[in-house]
């Protein structure tokens, strides 16, 4: 728990002063930036209240065509359905007392629904900052709860090895957080998450062939999530590559965007659940083994212990049979 909650001291330091101190000292130099990615050859000038733009991206979505107080208004609308399906994560979690790690997990994505609302909606720097940073601080998180999916050691017995991956992926943090508050690359950002983002799908694929974790349930969901990154990908690159044929020969945009957005995050969502599910069970058959070393091994049945409910078509994870307990918790 200690170290969870100084981690996230250290993300909300990093945030809020880091960035925004940060930010703030060089929003002057990209007052008026040369080498802004567009999608069209002519670019968007329509005017309204965050205008200039500082960013060094601007998106399909025409600039305040709804109103003059968002930038892209459909691009931020949307941003909060990642908001939403963190918070119901993130209260669930809490009302079932799941390890710190999820919270952290949902709360980070809380931050980047959050973060690209801003960003979308007045396509500024410091918007830019937060809408990206927050993305790289949850796949550090996540990536911390895939390779500690079956560790079980409390930190006392494992301060060594602890501490050197939680100093890394705050450092790792602190340092992506100061080179890109100076410099936005787009491309080399794109790149970078597009590699965090595929090494941890198949790390979390690799998970799931271990016995314990290898149920139809987790499958199906696995196979949900991996299918909504790829129906958002496709959705980012066409808004991008049909960007000026979209806006100029169609008066319908369908604002694909905006549809990355909403199914990245129900790939997001899917992604916490199955990773507590697998987390679930890697608890219970550490107690099955703890349970069976002095009598004759009983085969383990993960199906016994995973329990999964639909609300809207949606997954999570039922604690009210199978609690996780405080002895198998690891922070």
């Amino acid at each position: 728990m200690r170290s969870s909650i100084f981690i996230l001291h250290v993300l909300v330091y990093t945030i809020f002063l880091h960035v925004v101190v940060d930010a703030r000292a060089t929003v002057a130099s990209h007052s008026h930036p040369s080498n802004v990615k567009h999608f069209e050859s002519n670019l968007d000038t329509n005017i309204g209240y965050w205008s200039p733009s500082t960013s060094s991206i601007d998106w399909c979505e025409r600039n305040y065509v709804v109103t003059q107080y968002i930038a892209e208004f459909w691009n931020c609308i949307s941003s909060f359905s990642m908001c939403i399906l963190g918070a119901i994560l993130f209260i669930r979690g809490l009302y079932n007392n799941v390890e710190t790690r999820f919270l952290l997990s949902s709360l980070g994505f809380i931050l980047v629904g959050l973060g690209s609302a801003y960003f979308h909606g007045t396509l500024t720097h410091l918007g830019q900052m937060a809408d990206e940073l927050p993305m790289v601080y949850s796949m550090i998180i996540w990536w911390f709860i895939l390779y500690r999916m079956n560790e079980f050691k409390q930190i006392k017995n494992k301060l060594f090895v602890i501490d050197i991956l939680l100093v890394f992926g705050i450092f790792y943090g602190l340092l992506w957080t100061y080179v890109h508050s100076l410099q936005t690359f787009v491309l080399i950002f794109q790149a970078h998450m597009g590699l965090m983002v595929l090494g941890a799908i198949i790390k979390l694929i690799y998970l799931y062939r271990q016995p314990y974790h290898h149920i139809y349930r987790i499958k199906y969901i696995l196979i949900v999530y991996v299918g909504l990154l790829i129906s958002a990908f496709v959705c980012w690159t066409i808004d991008q590559q049909l960007c000026e044929r979209m806006n100029n020969i169609s008066r319908f945009n369908p604002q694909l965007h905006a549809w990355w957005h909403v199914f990245g995050a129900f790939h997001c969502h899917l992604g916490i659940v199955c990773g507590e599910a697998m987390r679930l069970l890697s608890i219970k058959h550490r107690q099955h083994q703890i349970k069976n070393s002095r009598s004759p091994q009983q085969p383990f049945k993960p199906d016994d212990h995973l329990h999964i409910v639909y609300y809207l078509g949606l997954p999570y994870i039922d604690y009210s049979k199978e609690k996780q307990t405080n002895e198998t918790k690891v922070q």
